[in-house]
Parts: structure tokens; sequence; C-alpha cells
């Protein structure tokens, strides 16, 4: 049967590991994402500014943990423990959700998790591969499907249980999606090198410090700062677009059959599997005949996608009538903004694995998580606007954001040819 999986998966069977375990965390933890927004509304009485406040407060926070706990694994305890405590964590989490527990306490566990968990996935699985084996881009391919393919389940199961029999459980459904992920971890962890603190023993593949470390640091850094200002428009997916979704979209589907609007949320990873092999085939094509392969640019051209999406979507409000919107208006933008996002976040993830200094994998990946932390807070922020903006004003706001970002992309990939040559950029 293993010579019907991948060839990279036939020769490192620890890349299949790894993408099983964020299949599962990630099915958990957008199933909690997915729904969250309708919990703290719903069933907690907020209101949709301080709903939105909560939400990107705890995805923003969520994202700024990995840069200690990146540091925690690659200095004392090592990626196996990391990965392991911190989805424990995360799963008690869930489990206090279920039971009714205080919602700060419940968040903050499964942020303190996420800060172990989430740098030291990606991270153990650049370490398998050397800067140049082309199994390395194929592998973190095969990982963001992974992450969408668990992201796909989520709105499906977490969404569907939540509208029909409540919300707690949809976290009932993250805690078990957690458990899976621990089990396969720990049943395949034989498949992993020799796991231990980077202290005691360098990884396996990971580039020296030295003056190209250093030179990469103001590279990342405009990098970073693109990418934040993306994540203010791409961020409100799960916020102000899914409250969009229940209150203003005809989701009428045949006769009396209406589409459950957590259900919009799966057309992001689902876009994320249906483009991904497209996209890669496109670009090997292109290297194949001489044509650029600016990984800048390529984020450029991602992020005017996204701000056309957005574009789209305000006329299309302002045009339309107030909860008449038809459902495929929608799916499109989900659609659109995926297409672009593929452009954008799986090229920045392998760009910050593979320029990661030895011993600082774990915590480079960090920071390039730390941009979705700060996008998501300023997302939070910027989505107690929507009232009195309005959706079709608000939607055509973001769309500054994402072009702003191609700005920034376009003015790193013209940088002086002796930073490319340093960088290996």
């Amino acid at each position: 049967m293993s010579r019907w999986l991948p060839k990279t998966f036939r020769d490192h069977p620890a890349v299949l590991l790894l993408a099983a375990t964020e299949m599962w965390e990630a099915f958990s933890y957008v199933g909690l994402r997915t729904v969250l927004v309708y919990y703290l509304t719903q069933d907690l009485g907020y209101s949709t500014e301080d709903a939105s406040l909560i939400y990107g407060t705890f995805l923003g926070v969520a994202y700024v943990t990995p840069i200690l706990g990146g540091w925690i694994a690659d200095r004392f305890i090592g990626r196996s423990a990391a990965i392991v405590g911190g989805a424990l964590l995360k799963m008690a989490g869930y489990i206090g959700l279920l039971f009714g527990a205080n919602v700060t306490v419940c968040l903050a566990a499964i942020v303190i998790g996420n800060g172990l968990f989430l740098p030291t996935l990606p991270a153990t699985l650049g370490a398998l591969f050397s800067p140049n084996d082309p199994d390395r881009q194929r592998s973190f391919s095969f990982y963001y499907l992974a992450v969408s393919a668990g992201a796909l389940l989520a709105p499906l199961i977490c969404g569907t249980l939540g509208e029909n029999f409540g919300w707690r459980y949809s976290f009932l459904a993250s805690a078990t999606g957690l458990a899976a992920a621990i089990v396969i971890f720990l049943a395949g962890r034989h498949l992993l090198p020799p796991d231990r603190a980077a202290a005691a023993s360098q990884p396996i593949y990971e580039a020296p410090i030295g003056a190209t470390g250093r030179s990469v640091i103001p590279l990342l850094a405009c990098v970073l700062m693109a990418v934040i200002i993306l994540r203010v428009a791409y961020e409100q997916l799960g916020n102000t677009v899914a409250l969009f979704a229940a209150s203003q979209v005809d989701r009428s589907l045949d006769g009396d059959i209406t589409i459950p609007y957590t259900w919009f949320q799966s057309l992001n990873p689902l876009g994320v599997i249906l483009f991904t092999p497209l996209l890669v085939w496109g670009w090997r094509k292109s290297a194949s005949r001489g044509g650029p392969q600016d990984d800048y640019f390529r984020m450029a051209i991602g992020s005017s996608i996204m701000a056309a999406a957005f574009v789209g979507l305000a006329l299309v409000i302002q045009l339309g009538q107030p909860g008449q919107i038809p459902w495929p208006v929608l799916a499109a933008f989900f659609l659109m903004v995926t297409f672009g996002e593929l452009w954008v976040l799986p090229v920045g993830l392998s760009l910050f694995a593979r320029l990661a200094p030895a011993g600082r994998g774990a915590i480079t990946i960090a920071f390039w998580y730390s941009a979705r932390a700060a996008g998501n807070f300023l997302a939070g922020l910027m989505g107690r606007a929507e009232p009195a903006l309005g959706y079709g004003n608000f939607f055509l706001l973001c769309a500054a954001f994402p072009l702003l970002a191609a700005a920034i992309f376009v003015a790193i990939s013209r940088r002086p040819r002796r930073i490319m040559e340093a960088t290996g950029t």
C-alpha cells in the first residue's frame, strides 16, 4: 500500500506523522475559532463589539505565546515534550469550555498550550531536510494541506454540532480531535530523530548563525510587517465576515434547505486543497521555463488578489439589499481570498523555516506566527468599527490593508542585489 503514498511520504515517513498530527490539531483549533463569536454572543450575551474584541485578543495572544514557547522548546524541554505538553494544555481548555468553566481561564489554557505546540511542529518538520533538499518545499506543501484538511472538517462537524445541539458540543468535538492528534504523535514518535533541547544538541539541518543570519533579520522584519498588515483584513473571515454570513446572506439552497452559516468557514480550507496542486504545478512549469521565481513578488500578487476580493464583496453589498446577498457571492469571496492566501502564507512559512539559524528553528517560526498575533489583535479592534460603518464601507476599508502589504512586498523584491546574495533569497 505504501507505493500509493506520495514519494515524500515514502522516503520520509516522519512527514506523514507530523502532517497527520497537525491535521487533527488544526481541526480542534479551527473548530473553536469557528464558533467562538457565536458562543460569546448567543450563549454568554456579549455584544458584537465586545465579542469582536475578545475574538481578536484571544487569537492575537495565541500567536504571541509561541515566541516564549519556541524558546522553551529550543533551549530546555525539547520538541516532543513541547508538542505533547502544549496539546494537553489546549485539550484542558476545550474540556473546560465544554463544562461551562470560566471562559477567560479556558482561553488562557488554550493560548499557553498553543505557544508550546504551534512553532514546534513545523520546526521539527524543517529539521528533517537540508536547506536545498527538493523534498523540503514539498513537505511544507503537504503540511499546509494537512492544516487545511483539518480546517475543512472543523466547521462542518463543530459548526453543525453547535448550531443544532448547542455550542458546547463543538468544544467536545475539538477536544476529541486534539486527543486523536496526541495519540497519533505518540504512536509514531519513534520515526523522528533523537529529540533533545538545542542547548545540548543542535538540530539536524538549520542554517548557522553568522553574517548571513544577521543580514536576514531586517528582511524578515519587513516581511512580518507586511503580513501583519495583510492579516488585519484576512482575519475578518472568522470575525465580521462570519457575522455577515449569519445575518446578511440569503443562504437558501433549494426550497426549505438553508446552508448553515458556519459551513462557509470550510470554503477557505477547501480552496487550499483545490488550488494548492494547481499553483505548485504552475510554479514548477514556470521554473522549468526560466520564469521569475521571486517569492516576494508572488506574495505581492497574492495580496492584490485578496484586496480585489474585498472590493468585489463591498460593491455587491452596496448594490444589493440587506439580508438578500446571494450565497454564491460569499462563496466566491472566500475562494478568491483563499487563492490569494496561497501566494502569501505558505511561501512565507517556508521562507522562515529555510532561513532559521542553528538551534533557533522553533523560535524563528514563532516570530512568523507573531505576525498572525498582531494581525488578529488589530483585526479584532478594527472589527469594532463595522456597526458604525456598515458592512459595505467596512469591507472596502479592509481592501486597503492587503494593497499596502502588496506595495511592501514589491519594495522588498526590488532590494539591492548584494542583500539578495547575502541572504540567499
